[in-house]
C-alpha cells in the first residue's frame, strides 16, 4: 500500500472534499430514515446543503456516491492494516481478528445504512460490479496474509492461501448477514469473534492449534 502525500492540499481541494463528505454524510443520513432507492439527488443536495448541479460534479448518479462511500471504508480498512505491520507481525490470525473487528465497528455505526447499501448493491448492476472489485481487492491483501501465516507454520497448507482468503471473505459476510438479518440486537463484533472462534480450527495449522491449547 502506497503511503500517503505528504503534500499539503490547497484551500480548493479541502472544500472540494468537504463539499463531497458533506454530500456523503446527508445521503447517509437519510438512508436511516428510508431506503436508498427512495432517496432523491434534491433531498441529498438539500440536506447537504449544496446546489443540486453541486451533486453531478461529484457523482455521475445515487449509485456512484454509494460506492465513494464504500471506498472510503475501504481505504480506511488499509490504512488500519497497514498500522498494524502485518509483515512482522507474531501472528497472523490476530491480524486478521483485528482487521474483521475494525469492519465491524464501522458497519456497526448503522444497522440500516448497512442493509440498504445490501440492497442497493443487489437492485443495481454497476453498484454490484464496484463493489465486487473491492472484495477482489480486499481478497488480494488476505491472500498476503495467508501466505505469510503458511509460511510461519501459523495456517495449514494442504490449502492454498487464495481459497483461505476466500474463505475469510465468507466468513465476514456470514457474520454481517447473520446480524442483519438474525440478531440485529448482538454487537456485530460480538458476532464476529464467536465466528471467527468456531471456525479457527478451519485455518490454522492443528499442531499450532494444540500448542496454544497447551500454554
Amino acid at each position: 500500500m502506497s503511503k500517503p502525500s505528504l503534500t499539503r492540499p490547497s484551500r480548493r481541494e479541502r472544500r472540494r472534499e468537504e463539499t463531497r463528505q458533506r454530500l456523503i454524510e446527508a445521503a447517509l443520513a437519510l438512508m436511516q430514515q428510508k431506503p436508498f432507492e427512495q432517496v432523491t439527488v434534491e433531498e441529498i443536495t438539500e440536506l447537504a446543503d449544496v446546489a443540486k448541479g453541486t451533486f453531478f460534479t461529484y457523482f455521475p448518479t445515487k449509485e456512484h456516491l454509494l460506492h465513494a462511500y464504500i471506498r472510503d471504508l475501504a481505504d480506511e480498512v488499509y490504512e488500519f492494516l497497514e498500522s498494524l505491520a502485518p509483515e512482522n507481525a507474531p501472528s497472523q490470525w490476530e491480524v486478521l481478528r483485528q482487521v474483521m473487528l475494525f469492519i465491524a465497528r464501522r458497519d456497526a455505526r448503522s444497522l440500516l445504512v448497512s442493509r440498504s447499501l445490501m440492497v442497493a448493491a443487489c437492485n443495481s448492476e454497476q453498484l454490484r460490479a464496484q463493489v465486487m472489485d473491492i472484495v477482489r481487492e480486499a481478497t488480494e491483501y488476505a491472500v498476503e496474509g495467508f501466505r505469510r501465516g503458511q509460511q510461519t507454520g501459523e495456517y495449514r497448507t494442504d490449502v492454498s492461501p487464495e481459497e483461505l482468503a476466500h474463505q475469510a471473505i465468507r466468513l465476514y459476510r456470514l457474520c454481517q448477514m447473520e446480524w442483519m438479518m438474525e440478531c440485529e440486537h448482538e454487537p456485530l463484533e460480538q458476532i464476529v469473534e464467536r465466528i471467527l472462534a468456531f471456525y479457527k480450527p478451519a485455518f490454522v495449522n492443528p499442531e499450532r492449534l494444540i500448542k496454544e491449547e497447551n500454554r
